[in-house]
């Protein structure tokens, strides 16, 4: 009896102890799927957080190009010009403002851990938005800069081509038959004309090269005005040369033939008249005498009365005789 229920229990013994060791082979194998699940998914995150970190330095690596493009480059070129080169001096302001940011710290994904790796991710997504950001802004402020630089250029191209072209304008009509080429005066007027054009345009290179032509034809006709001037002053000096040189001519011409009229001519000697006036005598007056007779005359000795008939009696000197020559003034 004993022995056969031995034989008959034992089965039901084995069954239980199948049992008990599948259920502790399933739970050890439940528990080692879950470690390799486990194993697995933490992989997978991590590999997904490298992943995120490598995109997001990407990302930033553009960004930074970017900016550091435009910082070099055209925002190094735009900070050089002075308000005094623009419309408005607050955009200089704004623009030197922002070229001075400091850029952020440099964030990289080369950490260890999903958790560092998150960390280093949001960094580095912090840096790429403020070099978008700071991209933006400065590309705005460089270009405000270089508008109102534009601006201001065209209004001095304008302005600077106006002022020659009035003057222009003037010398043109104010040298009307003054020069000696008169091309040079058709050669500003159609400058004029094409400069009238360009200066209601926006074109500041052809403003700048006209104005520049306009002053240099400018100079041509001072140039052939002042040619004229020279010459007309030359011709009226030889005019006047020859003038007078024919005048001479003239005049030699005329006393040659001029003859004197001959003339008989004999020399004559007149003497001076002079007029004597002897000294008055005072007149004597003798007594009366009785007559006497008459005495026959004495011959004259002396050749008469040596007076010369003037009253005087006795011998007479050589002054005497001298003064007696002298004619008598009637």
């Amino acid at each position: 009896m004993n022995d056969d229920t031995k034989t008959t229990t034992d089965p039901k013994k084995r069954r239980r102890i199948i049992i008990g060791v599948s259920a502790l082979l399933v739970a050890a194998l439940a528990t080692g799927g879950a470690v390799a699940i486990y194993q697995h998914s933490a992989s997978v995150q991590l590999a997904e957080v490298k992943e995120a970190c490598a995109q997001s330095s990407e990302t930033l690596r553009v960004a930074r190009n970017k900016y550091d493009t435009l910082h070099d480059k055209d925002a190094a070129e735009a900070v050089k010009i002075t308000d005094k080169q623009v419309e408005d001096a607050a955009v200089v302001t704004t623009l030197a403002k922002t070229y001075k940011e400091e850029a952020p710290d440099l964030a990289a994904c080369n950490v260890e851990g999903v958790d560092a790796l998150r960390e280093a991710t949001a960094r580095i997504d912090k840096n790429a938005a403020w070099y978008e950001a700071h991209t933006a802004d400065l590309s705005k402020a460089v270009n405000a800069v270089n508008e109102s630089h534009d601006a201001k250029t065209l209004k001095d191209a304008k302005d600077a081509l106006s002022k020659q072209l009035t003057a222009a304008q003037e010398k043109h009509k104010a040298t009307d038959g003054k020069v000696k080429d008169d091309k040079t005066r058709k050669e500003l007027k159609t400058l004029i004309d094409k400069a009238a054009k360009t200066k209601d345009g926006k074109d500041t290179e052809a403003m700048n090269e006209q104005a520049k032509q306009l002053k240099t034809l400018m100079g041509k006709v001072d140039a052939s005005v002042k040619a004229k001037t020279d010459a007309d002053r030359k011709a009226a000096e030889e005019k006047a040369r020859k003038e007078a040189e024919a005048q001479v001519a003239a005049q030699a011409q005329t006393q040659q033939q001029y003859v004197v009229p001959q003339q008989s001519y004999t020399p004559t000697y007149t003497a001076p008249q002079q007029t004597y006036t002897a000294p008055s005598t005072p007149q004597y007056t003798a007594p009366a005498q009785p007559a006497q007779p008459a005495t026959p005359s004495k011959p004259n000795t002396g050749g008469g009365p040596i007076s010369g008939g003037h009253g005087m009696t006795g011998p007479c000197d050589a002054a005497c005789q001298a003064e007696a020559m002298k004619p008598i003034q009637r």
